[in-house]
Order: C-alpha cells, then structure tokens, then sequence
C-alpha cells in the first residue's frame, strides 16, 4: 500500500511541471498566458487575437545583444504596425518603474513593455537564461518560430520574416547564434561585478579628492 502510495506521489510530483510549465515553449504550440506591469503599473494582459502578428521580445537591460535588437524592433514597430504587426517587450528583471521608463526612453522605444507577471514566468518557461528571446506569434495565438540571439544576420532575419509572414510567404531556414549574440546570466553577474568595482574606484577617488 505504501508502495502504490509514494508512486502514486511521485507520479504526481512529476506531471505536475509538464501541466504548469514543464517545457520551452515551441514552434505549433499556443501561446501561453502572457501578461504583467509595465513602468506606468498598468497591466496588460495580452490577446493574441487582436493584431494579424505579434512579437513577443524577451530582454533586460544588462543584454548587449537586446540592445542592438530594440532599434530594428522599433522602426519594425512604426513601419509594419500599419499591418498588424505589434511587438511586445518583456523583461524578468526586478527593476523599478522609473529605471524601466528612464531605460525605454533612452533606448527610444515606444512599443509596448512590461515586466514579466506569474503567468509568464510559469508558462513561458526558458525565456530567462538566453536573452533576447523572442516569438513570432500568428493571429490564431500559436507560435510561428522562435528566436534565440540578435548576431546582424539574425536580426535581419527576424526583420524580413516579419514581413513575410504579414505578406503570407514561406519562411527559410533559420540562422542560428554564434559567439557573442546571446547574453546568459554569467554576463549578468559579470557587469553586475564591473559596475560594483566602477562605483567602488569612483568613490574611493571623491574621498581622495
């Protein structure tokens, strides 16, 4: 009886993530529940079935390869949005409203960001450690392709199947990163370390001054 018991615990121990989360969201799949708050505390929650194509972009601000990536989001923005693209930006990070909003008007971005709610961080699983990630999500809520990286031959990429999808034409063979074109989280304890030792030297040299 104990026996049928712990399997019977284990079974559920173990399906249990599959139901909840379980895996990275792939290529066919539906898109999962997406919302959360962006720097203003407005929350969206977001339906799919409202714009002919969708981009989720999932960055942080420590991301070298998201920052090269947000101006081509953006002029994709102003110039297919007419078309129904929309590109949403999502980002994991705990960082307060005003560093988001300062950030997003430095980097000249006016489409629609916010930070991950708990829906995304137990649905959309695998979007955290590889950044940028993004999804190409059809108007039916399911995903087209996915993303990993920003190399400048992925983001041209990305930029001509955006309009290929809108224009119903087959997608080709996608580029893969290289060296250099995905930010993990070694990088961002890696600035996070650079910029404690730059605070560290700039307020030993006021004391000394």
């Amino acid at each position: 009886m104990n026996k049928i018991l712990l399997l019977t615990v284990a079974l559920t121990l173990f399906a249990a993530p599959l139901d909840a989360s379980g895996r990275v969201v792939r290529p066919g799949d539906q898109a999962p529940d997406t919302r959360g708050r962006d720097a203003s505390g407005v929350l969206h929650v977001i339906d799919f079935s409202e714009a002919e194509l969708t981009l989720l972009n999932f960055w942080a601000t420590w991301c070298e390869p998201c920052k090269r990536e947000m101006p081509v989001l953006q002029e994709a923005q102003d110039t297919l949005g007419p078309r129904g693209l929309r590109v949403i930006g999502i980002t994991h990070e705990r960082i307060e409203n005003e560093d988001l909003a300062e950030f997003l008007d430095q980097m000249g971005i006016t489409y629609t960001v916010f930070r991950a709610g708990e829906s995304i961080k137990k649905y959309w699983v695998g979007t955290q450690g590889s950044l940028p990630n993004s999804y190409l999500i059809g108007k039916d809520g399911r995903v087209i392709r996915r993303y990993v990286g920003a190399s400048p031959e992925q983001i041209a990429q990305l930029r001509g199947d955006l309009v290929d999808v809108l224009e119903g034409r087959p997608l080709g063979t996608l580029i893969m990163p290289g060296e250099g074109d995905v930010a993990t989280s070694e990088d961002r304890v890696r600035q996070e370390k650079e910029e404690a030792e730059r605070k560290k030297k700039a307020e030993e040299e006021s004391d000394g001054s």
